[in-house]
């Protein structure tokens, strides 16, 4: 009997001392700070740059374009690389889809991702693929560098207005890449505000 009371003072002790404990040790909603920690953003920063479209003969600098509410696709490319040349052939087919519908808001640019090949030679491997980019530049590897390397080919699209952001990035080509190229492209023209037209 004397062990059956015992037992009973402890349960009631227990039960007494549940509510103390869960203020010790249990935060209430309204006293907690959350803490989330959230992916790395898929916008990433670019790097400027001033060339001569081996084409043309014509000075671009990559920030001013974009400062004019641009949004560039840019394809790095190697000589020698099949895979290019049929990124090339995908990309020119996006550009000029989303040329329809956002007239004079889109240019295409292919950069040779090293600096040994020259412009002749450039210009003569665009001939022969029938490409039409709006230029194309020598002299890329501090870019491919930057971007993270050469994917055979290395893929960006850029934009953002003054921000000067990118919205993709990709080392390698495949079709299937298409629908995610034009959402990036749409999402850069979305957020690609010339700074001349938002100052008025």
């Amino acid at each position: 009997m004397r062990f059956l009371c015992l037992l009973f003072l402890l349960f009631l002790y227990g039960f007494a001392a549940a509510p103390a404990a869960h203020g010790q040790y249990v935060m209430e909603e309204e006293d907690h700070v959350h803490n989330f920690t959230f992916p790395t953003s898929d916008i990433y920063n670019t790097l400027n740059w001033t060339k001569k479209d081996v084409l043309s003969g014509r000075e671009y600098e990559l920030y001013k374009l974009l400062d004019s509410g641009l949004v560039i696709i840019h394809e790095y490319v190697m000589m020698d690389c099949r895979p290019c040349i049929t990124a090339g052939k995908g990309l020119e087919q996006i550009v000029n889809s989303l040329r329809r519908l956002h007239p004079g808001r889109i240019r295409y640019f292919q950069t040779v991702y090293e600096d040994e090949t020259t412009a002749a030679t450039l210009k003569k491997w665009v001939r022969e693929n029938k490409f039409t980019p709006d230029a194309v530049f020598t002299k890329g590897a501090a870019e491919v560098k930057f971007y993270g390397g050469m994917g055979m080919p290395t893929i960006l699209v850029l934009g953002g207005g003054s921000r000067h952001k990118g919205y993709y990035k990709r080392l390698g080509y495949s079709p299937r890449e298409n629908g995610v190229i034009i959402k990036a492209a749409r999402r850069a023209l979305s957020l690609s505000v010339n700074k001349f037209a938002r100052s008025r």
